[in-house]
């Protein structure tokens, strides 16, 4: 930002560039009322001077820091760390800074929310599921606009952008009948959230509106460790097909069961999230899509709005998820 040992002005770039400092300004923020052209003149006329614009003095000036703070409780959980990935990308096409804090646990998510707060962040996105009401609470106390990565069925005025996941357990109980599954089991989460159980919910009351049941239920951290000490209790029940709340679950309970009954006498097992692994040959994974890119870049662009506008109603939004077909259903017999 220097010329001739000197630090280049936003009035120099407006000379070069012929045409008013204010439009300068509007055009290096990324203001939409200034066109394609204009912005290009801005953006030609700072690279040839070397200028860049000083964002902290700007965001003193405007009240705005262009900082998002987001909060991640589990970076281990392949879904969280592959949509905290996509957020990044999408903040950065938008010239938004993310701060990412870390909190595994209330307290931590609590004490994350505090240090963003001191970092003057315009808004708040969560990656968020066992402590939702905390950083919600924390929020609200710091009078920052807050978007949830999850659902989120109370009264508080947050945004709130998550998957049906109730309609996903029916999508996956009609695969698994199709596929022609007799003996039915569900591998959950203990963290007993709202969207845990409904993909509980939606698997167990598609099967019974086809006169089928759930034969058993366990409930494991998501730790794959843990969830493949676990898995042995549904081995020995014997099912021909079963749910995994999420894909780490599917992972541990496909290893689990190889050393033992071999692929051919595997049950078909669905995961969730669709994970990079999922698609990896040594599990080529059945497992719901919750169409991330989706749900990222529409979280980005509510976060950017409630920023900008203080009076700005929450956003509540449901994103549509889709199955992705593989070989862990693909029928023994076939």
């Amino acid at each position: 930002m220097e010329r001739d040992g000197r630090k280049v002005r936003s009035f120099e770039v407006a000379e070069l560039a012929q045409i008013s400092r204010s439009t300068v300004s509007r055009a290096l923020a990324g203001d939409p009322r200034i066109s394609n052209t204009t912005r290009e003149r801005v953006l030609a006329a700072a690279a040839e001077l070397g200028y860049q614009p000083n964002l902290i003095a700007r965001s003193l000036k405007n009240q705005s820091t262009g900082i998002v703070g987001v909060v991640v409780t589990d970076l281990n959980n392949p879904y969280h760390a592959h949509a905290l990935q996509l957020l990044i990308e999408k903040m950065g096409a938008k010239r938004l800074a993310p701060l990412v804090f870390a909190g595994n646990t209330a307290e931590g998510a609590e004490k994350a929310i505090e240090r963003l707060m001191s970092y003057q962040v315009d808004a708040v996105i969560a990656l968020a599921a066992p402590f939702t009401q905390h950083i919600i609470n924390a929020c609200l106390a710091g009078s920052k606009p807050l978007v949830l990565m999850n659902r989120h069925d109370g009264g508080e005025p947050v945004s709130a952008i998550g998957g049906d996941s109730f309609a996903a357990g029916a999508m996956v109980a009609d695969h698994l009948i199709s596929r022609g599954g007799e003996r039915f089991a569900f591998f959950g989460g203990e963290d007993n959230t709202t969207i845990s159980r409904e993909r509980e919910q939606g698997f167990s009351q598609r099967l019974r509106e086809h006169g089928r049941s759930v034969d058993i239920t366990v409930a494991s951290p998501y730790a794959y460790d843990a969830a493949r000490e676990k898995a042995h209790e549904i081995l020995r029940a014997k099912p021909d097909a079963v749910f995994c709340a999420n894909d780490t679950l599917a992972f541990a309970l496909m290893d689990a069961a190889r050393p033992t009954v071999g692929m051919d006498g595997m049950p078909m097992i669905v995961g969730y999230d669709n994970s990079a692994l999922a698609s990896r040959p040594v599990y080529n994974l059945t497992s719901v899509d919750q169409n991330l890119e989706d749900m990222t870049t529409r979280t980005v662009d509510i976060a950017l709005a409630l920023a900008g506008d203080s009076v700005r109603q929450p956003v509540r939004l449901t994103i549509e998820p889709f199955l992705v077909e593989r070989a862990s259903t693909r029928p023994r017999n076939s």
